[in-house]
């Protein structure tokens, strides 16, 4: 009974000490997307300042591909010891619904919400849309003549899917495979009447005059662009989408771990310079959720994508 005993207490003891170490080493973060978008450059500003206050090393590892599936199965199935760690965001919901991906976020071991990034839809300025509410209104009198932008089971698409549904189907949904960019670079073109796009991705292009912004999509006006109506302002309820960047282990990590990990990340994105980094850099803010507050957030943006999938006859 007592050697039983004393090898449950030195077991024990073991896994206190190897936890209260955690991490001993670089922890990898992988990011489903390319170098230098919004994703990527979010979570190396958030590593720069881990490794300042904490000391924690950050390997960030772009794998892309498949809507960022790609990147998303090799967290996956990696070892749930905390040392792997997926950056993601709403498209984990959309790939799901479509069929891209046969995993969501509830395979994962969720950790913590950090920041948030705006989406805005936009347009050339010498369309005659004062805002979004006017461009639906357009398309609604004049059906099959306004075209609007998405890349076709990706977020934009499910952001448009209100949009349509508000016009009575009446824009002609242009599809863009290559993203942001290839989007605001065919309605500077002409190929393209309007989209919803990162704020990121387009603030050059507003600064510049080459774009005007008909609507913001998240709940409250956004501070980068405080004079931009919320499309929910505008009546449309359920217009409401945003990008918000979570950290997810591999089933099964440990709570200890995973509870070190929020921690530390809650108090990066509390950190000034790390603030003020996000905004400069990546127009973002700190937007920190975890344990039932973040998985009640998760659910309801999960039944949300499934609603407008099935809607739009995107899955039965």
């Amino acid at each position: 009974m007592g050697k039983k005993f004393l090898a449950i207490l030195l077991l024990t003891l073991i896994v206190t000490i190897s936890f209260a170490a955690y991490p001993t080493g670089p922890i990898k973060v992988v990011v489903p997307y390319a170098a230098g978008g919004a994703s990527d450059v979010q979570v190396r500003i958030i590593g720069k300042y881990v490794k300042q206050l904490f000391g924690w090393d950050f390997a960030v590892v772009n794998i892309t591909g498949g809507g960022g599936s790609t990147g998303a199965r090799e967290v996956l199935k990696a070892k749930p010891d905390g040392y792997t760690v997926l950056w993601y965001h709403q498209s984990i919901f959309s790939n799901f619904h479509v069929g891209t991906a046969e995993f969501n976020y509830y395979d994962f071991t969720p950790v913590c919400i950090a920041t948030r990034g705006n989406r805005v839809v936009i347009a050339r300025p010498d369309s005659p849309w004062k805002d979004l509410k006017d461009a639906i209104e357009d398309a609604k009198k004049n059906p099959g003549k306004i075209r609007l932008g998405a890349e076709i089971g990706a977020t934009s698409h499910f952001q448009v899917i209100p949009m349509q549904l508000a016009a009575n189907n009446g824009f002609i949904i242009t599809a863009s495979p290559g993203g942001d960019m290839d989007r605001i670079t065919k309605i500077l073109g002409g190929h393209m009447d309007l989209s919803p796009v990162a704020l990121s991705a387009a603030v050059p292009f507003l600064k510049s005059g080459e774009l005007k912004a008909l609507a913001v999509l998240s709940p409250e006006r956004d501070p980068f662009l405080p004079d931009v109506p919320t499309a929910k302002e505008l009546g449309l309820e359920e217009l409401v989408f945003t990008q918000d960047q979570i950290f997810l282990m591999p089933k099964g990590t440990p709570q200890e771990i995973v509870k070190t990990f929020a921690d530390a990340i809650k108090r990066v994105i509390q950190f000034k310079d790390c603030v003020d980094e996000l905004a400069e850099k990546a127009f973002a803010i700190p937007f920190y959720l975890d344990g039932e507050e973040m998985l009640k957030f998760l659910k309801w943006e999960d039944e949300r994508f499934d609603r407008f999938a099935r809607a739009a006859g995107l899955k039965k």
